[in-house]
């Protein structure tokens, strides 16, 4: 499974054959690709994160699980939402599954209505979920084009410092620091302290060394 689409993919896992057919058939009827997969290492081996969609995957496999397959996806930081079938629920299954990040566990025989729901709910997350990191990504880039030195007044100016005490703790003059705050709003293309703030708490953004440390440069540089 090597090719990408922007199109949702739908990978169903089932070592059942006729189950897991009947599973794609269900989501091609919605319009929807789907790819199916006899184990959850055959599916793990072909994988591309890149690809938006979800997986459907049923509990008992020979090999890993359905559970465990959730379990190995959150341990490499893959967040595309899981469904999960099987036929032999129970109380401590459900609670490992749900804690893992299922959208939902649907029992066999499951509602042909309660599998699209799941889908529809499954397919949105995941859309929703791939536009805040496409967001998260242009913020970074902006905040990449500073250099250090503004680095490390946007740093300040997250604390809250006046340019004034910012001008102190760094050594250099107050011109200097409202230099690098202009260059800050001009590249990060933010036009006050509020937007650049705003900018760097959606970003996750924390400035690489220590804020405030003096700087290297002579008062009155930029």
């Amino acid at each position: 499974m090597s090719e990408k689409s922007d199109q949702p993919t739908v990978f169903v896992i089932d070592d059942d054959g006729p189950a897991r057919e009947s599973v794609c058939l269900l989501v091609r009827s919605m319009g929807i690709r789907a790819v199916a997969f006899e184990s959850a290492e055959e599916f793990l081996n072909g994988f591309d994160p890149g690809c938006p969609g979800c997986v459907i995957t049923d509990v008992r496999m020979p090999g890993r699980s359905g559970v465990e397959l959730q379990e190995v996806l959150l341990s490499n930081s893959i967040e595309i939402p899981v469904i999960v079938l099987t036929g032999y629920a129970s109380t401590n299954l459900t609670v490992r599954a749900m804690k893992n990040g299922a959208v939902t566990l649907l029992d066999k025989p499951y509602q042909d209505n309660d599998l699209w729901d799941a889908v529809r709910c499954a397919l949105t997350q995941d859309a929703a979920h791939r536009q805040r990191s496409r967001r998260v990504r242009e913020l970074h880039e902006r905040l990449e084009r500073l250099t250090a030195r503004e680095a490390n007044v946007l740093g300040l100016i997250l604390q809250g410092r006046p340019n004034k005490q910012m001008a102190a703790e760094l050594n250099v003059s107050e011109r200097t620091v409202e230099n690098r705050r202009r260059e800050i709003f001009r590249k990060t293309e933010t036009n006050s302290v509020a937007e650049v703030v705003r900018l760097a708490i959606e970003a996750g953004w924390e400035q690489a060394g220590e804020s405030g440390a003096a700087d290297d440069g002579c008062p009155g540089t930029s």
